[in-house]
């Protein structure tokens, strides 16, 4: 089912239950995102998780960088061959990317960069340093991620915010520095009684563009 939007954005939007109960539609969705960057975003409990760990079924290899706490050992069930790595500092997945190989049909999972990002908060909250500390940091786990495609497929889970209040269009808990260097963004949303994942394909250009000049 493809959607194309009249802004010239392509987006494709299938249901959560179809993705993770119907092998042929997960082994579709494989084949769009494989051995790319990808930055999977949504509410909170809304099955980024689930999803992720569910296409990781179908990797030959797969391994999680787990930041959240929050989930016991009967979640892994999903998928018992996933190499479950306990992260608790941003060195700690910094050091472990940089001595992470490169295998064909690979998946590496981050979940998640947004609960990470609370361990560059100052008593200030946010203060300069910080921020530039973190812009730092995104930049070098995604440029590593990046260096290991397009053998291997990695995920970065992160929640949603409002990017636009008038519209209520919502985008990744992320900054810019680590958005310029995902290929593609995932969003899993609940519409009605159903979730649906949307593929967004975000690096697409208009077909027309105006310039003004003063």
């Amino acid at each position: 089912m493809l959607n194309y939007q009249a802004d010239n954005m392509s987006e494709e939007t299938k249901s959560l239950t179809e993705l993770t109960e119907k092998q042929d539609a997960l082994t579709e969705f494989k084949n769009k995102v494989k051995g790319k960057v990808i930055i999977l975003f949504g509410q909170a409990w809304v099955g980024k998780s689930l999803f992720a760990l569910t296409l990781s079924k179908t990797f030959t290899h797969s391994k999680v960088f787990l930041i959240d706490n929050n989930y016991g050992q009967d979640y892994f069930k999903i998928n018992p061959k996933i190499d479950i790595v306990k992260i608790d500092t941003p060195k700690q997945l910094d050091m472990s990317l940089t001595k992470e190989p490169s295998l064909e049909d690979k998946l590496i999972i981050i979940d998640s960069i947004t609960t990470l990002q609370t361990a560059f908060i100052r008593e200030s909250y946010f203060s300069p340093r910080a921020y530039n500390e973190f812009n730092n940091f995104s930049d070098r786990i995604a440029r590593k991620l990046s260096e290991l495609t397009p053998k291997t497929t990695s995920i970065i889970i992160a929640h949603e915010r409002i990017g636009n209040w008038e519209t209520k269009e919502t985008v990744p808990r992320v900054n810019w520095t680590m958005l310029r260097n995902a290929d593609v963004l995932v969003r899993i949303y609940k519409e009605n009684d159903s979730r649906k994942v949307k593929i967004v394909n975000f690096r697409q250009l208009p077909q027309k563009m105006t310039f003004v000049f003063e």
